[in-house]
């Protein structure tokens, strides 16, 4: 059983993996076609309901609060696209619902992330994919966040540069209001979102509000704590799994002068 469990959490560490590397080439590429992104985090969200909604220590029958988050990701998942296909005049009543279950759901999922690899006994190519996977869930989930708070709140975050223009572009073909939230380009959001997460700090934007400011001071202290807590997670495994294949090979060689 405890094999199984780690093929599946290995299973669920590179399609999470590829997810998150597909939606950074997707925001990387030229508008328009840049907004697949929006789909792509859609895809990530049922990803993590799916995958780490199942019971983590291989038991029968998942605990309640296996249900809980699954339920929480789905309605998640639903808020998010009601709010890609909401209008800019319904981005406040749209948007909120969003900000706030997403949230309470990315930090649950990285917990339960960092349990599937506190469970690990081998450091291996996986182990650590999923430990970048995560890095990067917790940059892209930040930059959603970013950017339903700039729909929510115009002027959350503010362009220093003002020769490059507006945060989020809209699409020419739309029309005022009528925008839906998927149309916009929030390349520029989600960029400062992995700045504040590296805690860089170009400072060519900046957060406009106090509720913006806050959620990027929180971002920049999320990171390097993910950071500490999963290298010693794989710190503290590779050094036990460094001991017991040097203690595994003394036995062997005492072994083959009594076989001899």
């Amino acid at each position: 059983m405890a094999g199984v469990v780690v093929k599946l959490h290995h299973r669920f560490y590179r399609r999470l993996f590829f997810l998150s590397l597909l939606e950074m080439v997707a925001i990387a590429l030229p508008f328009p076609f840049r907004r697949v992104t929006s789909f792509v985090s859609l895809a990530l969200v049922a990803l993590l309901a799916v995958e780490l909604g199942k019971p983590l220590r291989g038991q029968r029958r998942p605990f309640w609060f296996d249900r809980y988050y699954r339920l929480l990701g789905l309605a998640s998942f639903l808020f998010q696209l009601i709010w890609l296909i909401s209008p800019q005049s319904l981005h406040f009543l749209s948007g909120l619902p969003f900000l706030l279950s997403l949230s309470c759901f990315l930090f649950w999922s990285l917990k339960r992330l960092l349990s599937c690899l506190s469970q690990e006994t081998f450091i291996g190519g996986d182990v650590i994919v999923g430990a970048v996977a995560g890095y990067l869930l917790l940059g892209l989930c930040g930059g959603i966040i970013f950017s339903v708070m700039e729909t929510v709140v115009p002027g959350s975050f503010i362009n220093v540069d003002a020769a490059r223009g507006s945060l989020y572009l809209a699409d020419l073909s739309g029309a005022g209001s009528q925008l839906a939230a998927w149309s916009y380009d929030y390349s520029r959001i989600y960029y400062f979102a992995f700045v504040s997460l590296t805690t860089v700090g170009y400072g060519d934007i900046v957060p406009g509000t106090t509720t913006s400011q806050m959620a990027s001071v929180a971002l920049s202290v999320c990171g390097p704590l993910y950071l500490a807590i999963v290298m010693g997670l794989l710190i503290s495994r590779y050094t036990v799994q460094t001991e017991e294949i040097a203690e595994a090979d003394r036995e062997n060689h005492n072994e083959k002068p009594k076989d001899s």
